[in-house]
């Protein structure tokens, strides 16, 4: 009897102790992770979306002529409507929601390809973006690029599939979102290498912020909007990026729909 009860001892402590070890926002085997995830509210699959409608006003009511041509503003903020192709991994569930909404107040044509698990090589060695490019004709491209580069040292084969990349993005406008801070990956290298490849006016450095998460990787919707949020006054403010644009701080929110969503079993298109 002795025995039985020293042993029920036993695994109530170890059920405990291991219970205590998991953190509420952060997994206890993140330096263990494989690239990237599908985020638990997102739903496997490689369906085709289709563009929020309110998002197309403007397109309706003034034609192909309403895009495309910048007028700035005595501050030199691009006040035109844009064609937006939001590109990227798994980051744009979360950046998209919000994104959104952004260009529905602001009148913009919002796109957006999600590829789960992606990273630089994904992009650069496939046609996706160039046929995503050439799908919508977007006026400017905002890539979300990077979490799934951490914990490789390849670091010349992915400066090369950077330059590859903004050289596909041709004269097009753009800014690259950098990722967020990823427990168990501690070297920031990939952050450097994109920032130097893309620009300080181009880039937005995320290391700093702060996000809740939902899994230990990807924000809550709440944080992604304040993320966004951040990056938007970032996106409009002269002098700190390369092209501002309008980035009117949005009254609604919409409903968000990937025009694609590919799984990490997704090979791309060759």
């Amino acid at each position: 009897m002795g025995t039985v009860r020293a042993v029920i001892l036993f695994l109530f402590f170890a059920v405990a102790s291991n219970a205590n070890a998991q953190d509420v926002n952060w997994t206890d085997h993140m330096s263990n992770l494989s690239p990237d995830s599908i985020p638990a509210r997102v739903s496997e699959d490689n369906t085709v979306g289709h563009e929020p409608e309110v998002v197309g006003i403007g397109k309706a009511i003034w034609g192909e002529h309403f895009y495309g041509y910048p007028s700035y503003d005595e501050n030199g903020v691009d006040t035109a409507h844009q064609v937006i192709l939001l590109i990227g991994d798994s980051m744009l569930d979360g950046l998209g929601s919000r994104f959104v909404d952004y260009a529905a107040e602001n009148g913009d044509v919002f796109h957006a390809v999600i590829w789960y698990g992606s990273n630089s090589k994904h992009w650069a060695t496939t046609h996706d973006l160039e046929y995503s490019i050439n799908r919508v004709h977007p006026t400017f491209i905002i890539m979300s690029l990077g979490t799934n580069d951490m914990g490789y040292y390849d670091y010349d084969r992915r400066r090369g599939w950077i330059d590859d990349i903004i050289k596909t993005f041709g004269n097009i406008p753009f800014v690259w979102i950098g990722p967020l801070p990823r427990r168990g990956f501690r070297n920031p290298r990939i952050v450097s290498i994109i920032r130097e490849k893309v620009g300080d006016r181009r880039f937005y450095d995320s290391s700093d912020t702060y996000c809740a998460r939902i899994d230990g990787i990807h924000p809550t919707l709440l944080s992604a909007a304040k993320w966004v949020d951040a990056i938007a006054r970032w996106m409009s403010a002269p002098g700190l990026t390369a092209h501002p644009i309008k980035m009117d701080y949005p009254q609604h929110h919409v409903r968000f729909i990937a025009d694609e969503k590919h799984t990490m079993k997704y090979h791309g298109r060759r």
